[in-house]
């Protein structure tokens, strides 16, 4: 019994958040600034993480999540189902950052410890390796850093990251699955050297 009723309140939140998000991006269309700042707020930090990974540094994360604002602001009235306004802002996000690498073309290395979720490293081991695996993150191709963070970081279900991507399901499966193959050779030769 409480069981149902649980769900039946997250169904009513849910219902409630997307009622809300189709507001916004309704009023945002008529040229409200407001509402579209209060719809793109809470998907911001995340967007600049996922931006961080595929990326590489802070700096490129912050030109791309800010193209990706610009963007979708843009062609907001483009949005067909505004109920799925965040899954569209996450591939304009996807789009913009892996544009910004392809404009700079030359690899970075990246500082992943604000994705470290203890904080700092808790031992010179543990930094090491997280160098590591970071060196061998961002030498990765920035397909193969693309499919890892929506994967991984945003951890999207293969359908999704398929939809996303207009690519099938067995595709994703098939590449994320060489992409992590590809890291963890990139890390043993990072750990080689």
């Amino acid at each position: 019994m409480q069981t149902a009723i649980i769900e039946a309140r997250e169904d009513r939140v849910h219902e409630e958040v997307i009622r809300t998000s189709v507001g916004l991006v309704d009023a945002a269309v008529r040229g409200d600034r407001g509402a579209f700042e209060r719809l793109v707020e809470p998907y911001l930090s995340v967007a600049l993480g996922a931006a961080r990974l595929i990326t590489g540094n802070e700096s490129d994360a912050g030109d791309a999540v800010q193209d990706a604002l610009l963007a979708s602001w843009q062609s907001l009235d483009d949005l067909r189902n505004p109920e799925l306004f965040a899954a569209w802002f996450r591939k304009i996000v996807i789009r913009s950052s892996t544009r910004c690498v392809q404009r700079r073309r030359h690899l970075v290395e990246m500082d992943l410890e604000s994705q470290d979720p203890a904080g700092a490293a808790d031992s010179v081991e543990r930094e090491f390796d997280r160098r590591q695996m970071a060196r061998a993150f961002a030498r990765l191709d920035p397909k193969d850093r693309v499919l890892l963070t929506l994967h991984h970081y945003w951890q999207l279900p293969v359908s999704e990251s398929a939809l996303l991507l207009g690519l099938p399901e067995g595709t994703v499966r098939s590449r994320v699955h060489h992409a992590l193959k590809r890291l963890r050779a990139g890390f043993e030769a990072e750990e080689r050297r």
